[in-house]
Order: structure tokens, then C-alpha cells, then sequence
């Protein structure tokens, strides 16, 4: 039968208990495993206060150009007693109180705090004025938030190569057919940051560490992978499916953290972007010798328990989950800001190239205008129209 644990709106007290154990919760002692995330040291009589806490988004899922990212962050935080455990399932806004010192969910009063929210929230819009002094200037708030949260795994990319080899990821290395992002003598890599200053990314980082040392956060783990135009073409010709390509690496974001993560039973977010309500299917291929209890299945959230020997994992898929879970929020913007680097590279190569066609972010009607106006240049340009834009 399945199980309803209660939801943060319903708990009110129990929520309130809860902050009031953590306040009194004495420091965890940590030190490092093999994999280099920071893991807690059980003592004789000490109940585990580990409390792993992930978060699974993307971006660039609906574009005509530009690639698909799709991303993880690992937290990890102080735990709650057993008796807690319907907190402990479906988090929520804990972690952003916690963090108070240091991070705020809007921009608004935020005070030189570093804010994490849904990456939409925090991507403002481009304005003429910044085009020659700052054109970055619209992902100031991803980078700060991106590479503060990056430095606690110990983690600072110099330059945008760098920045992809942190988060894992690959098929950078051989841009053959894309070359309006392969490095080249003409266009090296950018260094990073793009739109914040050293001086500004460093005071992020400080503010940041020192709150989260504080309170015992830290953040053991990201990691994204970027799906280029070329093989985002293959996987959805070969799957059907936008959805089913998405997914994919949804299932290996959570076998990573499966593998790595299992036996402190973990709990995992994924931001929901279809109107799909049951995921028992895909989770029991994805994890063929688990078993598995359904929590819940609704129209704003679906929740499943995995269960394998030592290894006990949450899943829960929940409609515009950036709002309430800090590591959803940090995937999304990790997410963003990759996409982003790499368009800025798009860009600023077509640009170069063919300078009468007004740039593309590649989403909607002005990705259509972009395509009717460079479409007569490919040829000249040695492109293959199949690898350029997305085939949905």
C-alpha cells in the first residue's frame, strides 16, 4: 500500500519542531571518502545526521538552438532525529533559512547576499546600455550564485573549458561540426567570470563558505551533462521522444547518485516538465533490483521510495520545484548559465560570420526569424542544416 508521508504545508508544527532540532543538533564531525564528497563520521550512540539532499533540473529543453543541459547539485546538510522523518522526506525551505547569512531567494532586499532561486528569476533581461560596457550583464546572478557554490566542492574554472571539465562533462573535447562553440586560435575559450568581476566572485565565495561552515552545509557534488544540436538530433530520432531523451539523463543523474550517495538515503527533486504523473515504469527499468514504494502519485508531485540491500533512496518528481528546493534551484542555474556561456559563443561566431543576421537566444519566434535569415548563408559557411538547428 502506498505511503503519504505529510507535505510542508501540512506539517506546521512539526515544521517548527523540526528548525528547533536543528538548532540544538551539536557539530557533526566530517571527514573525506574515496570520491572526495564530505561525508559525516558515525559515533557509538550517535544517530546519522547526515542528511543528503539533491536536486535534478534542465534547460534548454524547448529551443531550436543552442543545446539541452541537464544537471544535478548534491547537498549536503544536518540531519534530524528519526522521530522527524516526515520533515527529513520532502525538505523544502530549511536550507535557505539556514543559509540566511549568506543567501536570499530573490533579488529583491537582497543586500549583497548571493541568491538562489529558479534560474528564469535570476536571468534579467539584456539591455542596450550594457551591449559595450557589460554584455554579460544578464547572468550576473547565475555566475555569482553558480561559481560561489562551485568553489565548496573546490571547484574554480579559469575559462569556459574549464567550466565543462568541472561539470563532468565530455563531448566538449570533440566539437567536429560545431564549430560556433569549438575553441580555436580565433576564439579561445572565455574566461571566466563573463559578467561579474574576480573581486565580486571571490567576496561570493567567502560570504558563502563562512556561512555554510556554520551551520555544517556543504555541497559534495554537481555535475551536467550538455546534449549539443548533433546529438540531441541522434537520441530524439532514436528515442521518439523529446520527453524520453530528456529522461535519459535524468535516470543517469540518479544512478550517480545512487552509486555514490545510496547507503546515507538520499533525497532526490527533479523538476517536473510534462504533464507525466507516474514514473514507476522508468524507475524500475532505471533500477531493475530495487523495489519500490509509491509515496505518491498526483498532478503536482509524484514520490517513490528505491529500496536495494544497504541502499534506500527518495525520488520525488514535483511541478516548478525551484521554488522550494534549494538544490533544485542551484541545478537549474547551473544548468542556465552553461547554456548560456555556450549561446554567447553562438552567437558571437555567427556574428563574425554573418553579420546582417541579428543573433538568436533560439527559443520561439525570433529562433524561426534567425533560422529564415541564415538559412542562405549555410552553404558558404560549410554547415549541415541537420546538425544546426534541433530537430523539436
Amino acid at each position: 500500500m502506498a505511503e503519504h508521508p505529510v507535505t510542508l504545508r501540512q506539517m506546521g508544527p512539526a515544521r517548527r519542531a523540526l528548525l528547533e532540532v536543528w538548532r540544538q543538533t551539536p557539530g557533526v564531525v566530517f571527514m573525506r571518502n574515496r570520491n572526495s564528497a564530505t561525508l559525516p563520521r558515525r559515533e557509538r550512540g550517535y544517530i546519522d545526521r547526515m542528511f543528503v539532499y539533491a536536486g535534478i533540473d534542465e534547460a534548454g529543453y524547448g529551443p531550436m538552438f543552442g543545446p539541452m543541459v541537464v544537471g544535478r547539485m548534491v547537498l549536503v546538510v544536518p540531519s534530524v532525529e528519526a522521530g522527524a522523518q516526515a520533515a527529513r522526506e520532502w525538505y523544502g525551505p530549511v536550507v535557505w533559512e539556514k543559509l540566511t547569512a549568506a543567501v536570499c531567494r530573490d533579488l529583491t532586499g537582497r543586500r549583497g547576499r548571493i541568491a538562489v532561486n529558479d534560474s528564469k528569476k535570476l536571468h534579467t533581461a539584456k539591455h542596450k546600455s550594457h551591449e559595450e560596457t557589460n554584455p554579460h550583464k544578464h547572468i550576473e546572478h547565475l555566475e555569482r550564485g553558480v561559481l560561489a557554490f562551485a568553489a565548496l566542492s573546490g571547484r574554480r574554472p579559469g575559462h569556459m573549458g574549464q567550466w565543462l571539465d568541472a561539470l563532468g562533462e565530455k563531448s566538449h573535447h570533440d566539437l567536429t561540426g560545431l564549430p560556433w562553440y569549438a575553441p580555436c586560435d580565433e576564439h579561445a575559450w572565455n574566461a571566466l567570470p563573463m559578467a561579474c568581476s574576480e573581486g565580486e566572485i571571490g567576496v561570493a565565495r567567502a560570504m558563502l563558505a563562512s556561512a555554510a561552515k556554520a551551520v555544517g552545509f556543504e555541497a559534495p557534488d554537481f555535475a551536467a551533462d550538455v546534449v549539443f544540436e548533433d546529438r540531441f538530433n541522434k537520441l530524439v530520432a532514436a528515442t521518439r521522444s523529446k520527453a524520453s531523451t530528456s529522461f535519459t539523463f535524468v535516470a543517469g543523474h540518479l544512478e550517480s547518485i545512487w552509486k555514490q550517495y545510496g547507503e546515507h538515503r538520499p533525497v532526490v527533486v527533479v523538476d517536473r516538465q510534462s504533464g507525466r504523473t507516474h514514473y514507476r515504469e522508468l524507475l524500475s527499468y532505471t533500477f531493475p533490483n530495487a523495489s519500490m514504494t509509491v509515496l505518491e502519485e498526483g498532478p503536482e508531485a509524484s514520490g517513490y521510495r528505491l529500496t536495494e540491500g544497504a541502499r534506500t533512496m527518495s525520488v520525488r518528481f514535483e511541478v516548478e520545484s525551484e521554488m522550494r528546493h534549494m538544490p533544485v534551484a542551484l541545478a537549474s542555474m547551473i544548468c542556465k548559465y552553461t547554456r548560456e556561456l555556450l549561446m554567447a559563443r553562438f552567437q558571437a561566431w555567427f556574428r563574425r560570420r554573418a553579420p546582417h543576421v541579428r543573433p538568436t537566444a533560439g527559443y520561439a519566434l525570433d529562433a524561426k526569424r534567425f533560422w529564415r535569415e541564415i538559412q542562405p548563408e549555410l552553404a558558404g559557411l560549410a554547415i549541415d542544416p541537420a546538425v544546426l538547428a534541433r530537430s523539436c
